[in-house]
């Protein structure tokens, strides 16, 4: 393995004892304020209700209907059929390519050098 890929100092996020700084409430030490307070419901944003609101309007301009992605509808409307489709991502080579393949290594033996591609 190349020495540029090899980790060769310490974790800065963890100290070399370990990730101990993360232990998810294990130590749970005293805050000094409260944190299970009750929250106000203040009804519904009025920047999502206008939204909301804008939705009809925007739809009969478009002449479309907005499905939410996830529906069933969406999912047929913006389906990819590629995704669909069985690849052989490891497909068998041609006959030509497996002669070429096997005529290279038969010149390289009998000429004893190893071709290769250089892109100058």
């Amino acid at each position: 393995m190349p020495h540029s890929l090899t980790q060769i100092q310490s974790d800065p996020i963890c100290s070399s004892g370990g990730c101990t700084q993360y232990t998810h409430g294990a130590h749970k030490a005293p805050r000094g304020y409260d944190i299970d307070y009750p929250v106000p419901n203040l009804g519904m944003d009025v920047d999502i209700k206008a939204s909301l609101a804008n939705l009809p309007v925007a739809e009969k301009i478009v002449g479309d209907k907005w499905a939410p992605m996830g529906t069933p509808e969406s999912i047929a409307k913006y389906s990819n059929p590629a995704k669909k489709t069985m690849y052989n991502f490891a497909p068998e080579l041609d006959g030509n390519v497996k002669d070429s393949i096997k005529n290279l290594s038969d010149s390289e033996t009998n000429l004893k050098h190893k071709y290769s591609l250089s892109l100058v």
